[in-house]
């Protein structure tokens, strides 16, 4: 874990705090631009943009039941016959159109295209009559009761821009004795920061609160994909309203010009405040912190010094807090003190107690096994038996003498001699062995019997199983470890077999078997620590009987 210094600490948490209060701050003014840009420019334009949309829907629909009636009128099914009076259908058709809210001006045709009444001024009525909007709008007629699309007033020569126009066939009988037009001209109320449209699916402007963005062709040109659009360097907040039923939409852009400044200079002036206010940070907190741990900075030299007879001496500011953590500190060093060196003596007499009673093993085990050696051959071969006791007295005094834990290498070879030939007395010509010691490792110190129970269990567990068994001994010293290797050409074990042994002498299993071999390895672990220990291996479908690997630290 990376060690830091308090004082870094706290000047990265005033750094980090300060952060966080100019962030929150930051946070608190661009959600309320955002609150503000909801309340001056969305909702207003939202606002704009139903209302106009009940305006366009409510008249289309006026314009529509009102020319419905007209074409069902008869006084105007008269006149188009030759009887009515032209002053009464005019004056019919002014209230109607003085009665609406969209300004419009109306065209009244006959069967033949000729226009027989109308409130154009008579310039725009000859252009209209040698326009062919009539003929559309006649063969419209023909084919639905009510149409209405807008039209571009360069189609009859009558000015930039265009109308929306409405147009209804009169019928009487089964044929058509005229038709009824009424161009809408509508110019929309907006706020001063609003310009309204109302276009067609094809962005013709219908109706308009402003030229600005109008082509020469009556078209929107000002780009309205998106929430916000440029148009003549200035910035516009978009809202689009279909109107219902009608393919008729509102187009609002509202602009954000005022809007923008504020968010700019804002952000600028938070963004100099904010590196004013970190500089101030940055060059006052090390004055105060210095000023402040001195206290603590005398503690962690006295603690660091490691000297516990030395006096801990504060500064001109005395601190409480920190004359009691010394204090503490200085019991608790005591106590733990104490406390290790009370633990390191009970762990050394625990260590030297399980030693001590793993020997104690060893030797009524090996006893057991001499004697019973002594038993068969006292009646097999009474002069052979006579050698055997000979040779286990000799080995019992080095065993009583020696009461070390650890004895020289060469010593306990000489012992190993006395057991081969213990062995090799009993089994004869079915066992061989091989001592292949280097000298100069005879000096070595090694705990007391510590390869006869991996002989032992060689000879044990093979003799009877093979015609002739062979064990061999040797020893090398490599990075300061001395490894003993003990090999018999026997039957050798299943990997099954190695791993349950294993496990035995790991303590993870408990047996009565193999009881050497798992004293043995503890013992070795006891002295010298987990790294060291015995390694079985064993390949029987090789033929190569088991090898045994004991690994313990060369003390010379």
């Amino acid at each position: 874990m990376e060690r830091r210094r308090m004082k870094d600490d706290i000047q990265r948490s005033f750094l980090t705090n300060a952060i966080v209060i100019i962030s929150a701050i930051l946070c608190v003014y661009l959600l309320s631009l955002l609150f503000l840009f909801n309340v001056s420019i969305v909702r207003p334009s939202q606002a704009t943009n139903e209302r106009v949309a009940k305006e366009v829907e409510a008249e289309f629909a006026h314009y529509k039941e009102g020319m419905a009636r007209l074409v069902a009128d008869e006084q105007i099914r008269a006149f188009l016959r030759g009887e009515g009076k032209s002053g009464e259908v005019n004056q019919l058709l002014y209230d109607f159109r003085n009665a609406q809210t969209f300004q419009s001006d109306f065209v009244l045709l006959d069967s033949e295209a000729e226009i027989v009444a109308t409130s154009l001024y008579e310039g725009q009525k000859e252009q209209l009559q040698q326009s062919p909007v009539l003929r559309e709008q006649m063969q419209k007629a023909e084919e639905h009761p009510f149409t209405g699309e807008y039209v571009n007033k360069r189609a009859f020569n009558a000015g930039q821009g265009g109308a929306y126009v409405f147009a209804a066939a009169v019928e009487e009988g089964e044929g058509r004795t005229g038709y009824l037009l009424f161009l809408l001209e509508h110019t929309l109320q907006s706020a001063s920061e609003q310009i309204v449209f109302v276009t067609d699916s094809f962005y013709n402007a219908v109706f308009y609160s402003h030229t600005i963005g109008i082509g020469a062709l009556g078209k929107l040109t000002i780009p309205t994909d998106g929430f916000l659009v440029q148009y003549d360097g200035n910035p516009f907040y978009v809202t689009k309203t279909e109107v219902a039923g009608q393919p008729i939409q509102v187009i609002t852009l509202t602009s954000v010009k005022t809007y923008q400044l504020l968010l700019l200079y804002g952000l600028l002036a938070m963004v100099v405040s904010s590196f004013v206010m970190l500089a101030v940070v940055w060059l006052v907190t090390p004055k105060i912190l210095k000023k402040t741990l001195e206290p603590f900075d005398a503690l962690v030299a006295r603690i660091s010094s490691k000297n516990n007879h030395l006096h801990f001496q504060q500064t001109d500011h005395v601190f409480a807090e920190v004359q009691t953590i010394y204090e503490e500190y200085t019991n608790k060093v005591h106590e733990i003190q104490a406390l290790v060196d009370k633990n390191e003596e009970i762990l050394e007499k625990k260590r030297l107690s399980e030693i001590k009673h793993l020997e104690a093993k060893f030797n009524p085990h090996f006893l057991y096994n001499v004697l019973e050696m002594i038993k068969y051959e006292t009646l097999a071969n009474p002069e052979s038996a006579a050698e055997m006791i000979v040779k286990t007295a000799k080995l019992m005094r080095y065993n009583a003498h020696f009461g070390d834990t650890t004895v020289l290498l060469e010593e306990d070879i000489a012992y190993l001699q006395d057991y081969f030939a213990l062995q090799k007395m009993r089994y004869g010509k079915r066992l061989d062995y091989t001592i292949a010691i280097e000298p100069e490792l005879g000096r070595a110190r090694v705990p007391k019997l510590l390869l006869q129970p991996l002989i032992e269990n060689a000879i044990k567990h093979n003799i009877d199983g093979i015609r002739c068994l062979n064990v061999d001994v040797s020893a090398y010293w490599e990075n300061g470890v001395l490894t003993f290797v003990v090999e018999d050409n026997g039957l050798g074990m299943t990997p099954g077999k190695v791993a349950k042994i294993k496990a035995i002498m790991a303590g993870e299993m408990k047996e009565t078997a193999h009881t050497g071999l798992k004293n043995t390895h503890q013992m070795i672990q006891l002295l010298y620590g987990q790294r060291y220990g015995i390694d079985i291996a064993s390949a029987p479908e090789k033929g190569e009987g088991t090898t045994v690997r004991m690994h313990i630290p060369y003390e010379g």
